[in-house]
């Protein structure tokens, strides 16, 4: 094979200026990047689709709708369609409450992308706030195959699984078993408090689902729960870098109340364990 690519060859430089614009289009306090990174890619390809649809991003964070749906139409006869063209138009017809509108424009985006993962975050979303809970995790999924493991789209895939009804646990913890596996998480308080979170949620689900005394297997349920949520909240607590300490206080509170108010005796050796755990994590992550 001979090597024909260098450096400053089109096909390095004007994917990655795509993916630069990308990466500032939807934040409304980067226009100042955008307009750099739109002037950037125009110069190294001034027939790019992404271009005219990245002006119809500045119109829409003004939050001049039409004169965005303009820019749009105006782009995709000069120099094609893109992607990006199609979720803004869905995401302008959701802030308008066109719900059904929005769900076309992303649907139609699928039919004509179908292997842009961004189009299935944007259903899963869409879906997920309009209590489509099935759709909404199946789209998550797919954007999650598309990307492989990463932090947000498996929190987003957590979060979708776990509000369908009659989740598999079996799946849901597959998934923070995933989490775990993602080095950055292992010291961040975010993950673990949104995981002790997630614990909680399906810890009270499971309850409000008991008639009467626990069997062996319901109480072992019951305590599994029950230590993953205390786990979580000790490694935010310990990992706590909020401006109050919110965490290690949300921590103390409920191996003080949780604990013993849902396990009794029971869950003594539980409480001295985990506080020796977290005491000891505590001098060795000082902060």
């Amino acid at each position: 094979m001979t090597h024909t690519l260098h450096a400053h060859s089109n096909d390095i430089t004007i994917p990655f200026a795509e993916l630069d614009l990308l990466n500032h289009l939807t934040s409304e306090n980067e226009m100042d990047g955008l307009h750099e990174k739109i002037q950037y890619l125009q110069k190294l390809a001034p027939t790019h689709p992404l271009l005219g649809i990245a002006q119809a991003y500045t119109l829409f964070h003004a939050k001049e709708f039409s004169a965005a749906r303009q820019q749009i139409e105006l782009a995709r006869d000069k120099t094609g369609d893109h992607v990006r063209a199609h979720l803004l138009l869905g995401l302008m017809s959701e802030m308008e409450q066109f719900q059904h509108e929005a769900e076309q424009h992303f649907l139609t985006a699928l039919k004509l992308f179908p292997g842009e993962p961004i189009v299935h975050r944007y259903l899963a979303v869409h879906y997920y706030d309009r209590t489509f809970h099935g759709e909404a995790a199946h789209h998550a999924l797919q954007y999650l195959k598309k990307i492989g493991p990463d932090r947000e789209g498996t929190l987003m895939m957590v979060d979708m699984m776990q509000s369908m009804p009659d989740h598999d646990d079996y799946v849901l913890e597959s998934l923070y078993a995933i989490l775990l596996e993602i080095p950055e998480h292992r010291h961040d308080m975010v993950f673990h408090a949104i995981a002790a979170n997630n614990a909680e949620m399906r810890y009270d689900a499971f309850c409000k689902t008991l008639d009467g005394e626990p069997d062996e297997a319901t109480t072992a349920r019951l305590d599994s729960l029950l230590s993953l949520m205390v786990e979580h909240s000790m490694w935010a607590a310990i990992h706590d870098q909020s401006d109050e300490r919110m965490y290690r206080k949300m921590f103390t509170d409920m191996c003080r109340d949780l604990t013993f108010r849902h396990a009794g005796l029971r869950s003594v050796p539980l409480y001295l364990s985990i506080r020796s755990r977290y005491w000891m994590n505590r001098l060795q992550h000082r902060g």
